[in-house]
């Protein structure tokens, strides 16, 4: 079949049509087979019982009188019979008979009646055409039936039955019956000719029902291609029909309908992001023309323009942020950033990061602690995880109120070292939660007045920590405060990891 397939491509029903074919072919030939062996053994049983029967009803008229073979009442229905005379004037002197070579096997009686000496008695011309082996007469001499196919001078089969001729348990004679196979064989004949000219007329049928039912069968297939194909990127809201039959198109059409709903989010989300961080790109432009057109519509003081410069430093400041993050996230997507996996000791990380931020805590009057720092070695990019640690003491800073607290602690978790991070700050709504590592999004307004990111810190936060082969999870509370914890493989989990992958 497969190098049918590579000299002439076929479809998917031919192929099934040719293999529904190829099973018909093979099927038909085993039945055709078993079929043949049955009725061959069948009809040569049934020879034999016939022979059996005939030579019981032969021998019931056979009485020994005197030392001399008698046939009564079944002479009529052996024609053909000679006597002992018409036997002995056409033996050998030996007492063997001389073959019959013009003997018809096919339409003449064949019987033979030997007396206890093992000479002919009675013999049929046609059973003189045989070639009779000595074993046929020394069993049944021997209280031994002997059953067997033997062959005429003209080389057809014979089946012959020889059985003892006995009165009170003593053996006066043998009689042969015979039965040419020829019409046995002429039976087979006709019923393999048949089989050879039913067969490709039933492998024909079959090929054309098999395609057919293939046919019918890619039916919802082919109104699911011509559905696909109606689908379009900027329609992603339709979807393919789902059979009601439990079967392999049922879970083809859900699979592809979860496919284009995951692509419907994937461009919704897209878009969603082009939009934000066009919107985000706009307002640093457009807060520095304005600045600068102003300057430039009305004479100012060198202090003025020296002020106005370091707002257009600022805006552009934030501008590069920007840029750089969408850098990274849209390096993330395309799968092109490359991380530097080392050992490191995440606690020693924590204590290295909260050095820097101390200064920005205390101008905010928030206390910053730090809980119990459990040694956690793991593999991975040093300055990536810093970035992750920052990011999430500057959301944690940035939402917590004068007179707060954001603690710090590294404990390790089911062979996971987890980083915490708890703020007594003003907490996230739970509808927001699900969605605050989406990009640009924006919690609450509380949230937004407090703040004044771009909504892109925690997505490259998680982004990192997936990087990593970790989780993060957040759990809030409005007015109470957020815990934030992310779970990292300690270092041989994580190279056991990689390897993996």
């Amino acid at each position: 079949m497969k190098l049918l397939q590579d000299h002439w491509p076929v479809g998917i029903r031919t192929q099934l049509m040719l293999w529904y074919l190829m099973a018909f072919a093979v099927l038909m030939l085993l039945f055709g087979a078993i079929f043949y062996a049955n009725l061959r053994t069948s009809l040569s049983a049934s020879l034999d019982t016939a022979l059996q029967l005939r030579t019981q009803q032969i021998a019931a008229g056979i009485t020994n009188e005197q030392g001399k073979i008698i046939i009564q009442d079944v002479t009529g229905e052996l024609p053909g019979v000679v006597d002992r005379d018409s036997v002995q004037s056409t033996s050998t002197p030996d007492g063997q008979e001389v073959a019959d070579q013009h003997a018809d096997v096919t339409f003449g009686t064949l019987v033979r009646i030997l007396a206890a000496d093992g000479h002919p008695v009675y013999v049929t011309r046609a059973f003189r055409g045989l070639r009779v082996p000595a074993a046929s007469i020394t069993q049944p001499l021997h209280h031994v039936v002997w059953q067997g196919t033997v062959t005429a001078h003209n080389g057809q089969a014979v089946r012959l039955y020889s059985a003892p001729l006995m009165h009170d348990d003593t053996v006066y004679g043998v009689i042969q019956v015979g039965e040419s196979l020829t019409s046995l064989g002429t039976t087979l004949q006709s019923v393999v000719l048949e089989l050879l000219v039913i067969g490709p007329f039933v492998l024909l049928l079959s090929a054309f029902g098999s395609y057919w039912l293939a046919a019918r069968a890619f039916g919802p297939i082919h109104r699911l291609t011509q559905t696909a194909q109606e689908i379009e990127a900027s329609d992603l809201h339709q979807r393919v029909p789902v059979p009601r039959t439990r079967d392999e198109v049922q879970a083809l059409a859900l699979t592809f309908n979860e496919m284009i709903e995951r692509l419907d989010k994937a461009f919704a989300q897209q878009r969603r992001f082009v939009a934000d961080a066009s919107h985000e790109l706009r307002t640093p432009v457009a807060a520095i023309r304005s600045m600068t057109d102003t300057v430039l519509d009305q004479e100012a003081t060198p202090q003025e323009y020296v002020a106005v410069l370091h707002d257009i430093n600022s805006e552009a400041e934030r501008l590069g942020h920007l840029i750089s993050d969408l850098l990274v996230l849209a390096r993330a997507d395309e799968g092109q950033t490359l991380l530097e996996w080392k050992p490191l000791r995440l606690d020693l990380l924590v204590s290295d990061v909260l050095a820097t931020v101390e200064t920005l805590a205390s101008e905010r009057s928030i206390t910053v602690e730090l809980g119990r720092l459990a040694p956690a070695l793991v593999m991975g990019d040093e300055a990536r995880l810093i970035q992750v640690i920052l990011t999430l003491l500057d959301n944690a800073l940035a939402y917590t109120n004068e007179g707060g607290k954001v603690e710090l602690a590294v404990v390790i978790r089911d062979k996971h070292a987890c980083l915490v991070v708890q703020d007594t700050g003003i907490g996230i709504a739970p509808e927001d939660q699900e969605h605050i590592f989406e990009r640009f999004y924006r919690a609450d307004s509380a949230r937004a007045r407090i703040a004044s990111g771009i909504g892109l810190g925690l997505a490259i936060v998680e982004w990192v920590v997936r990087a990593h082969r970790g989780t993060i999870t957040v759990e809030s509370q409005v007015g109470q405060g957020s815990t934030f914890t992310v779970a990292l493989p300690l270092a041989e989990s994580a190279s056991q990891e990689q390897k993996k992958a």
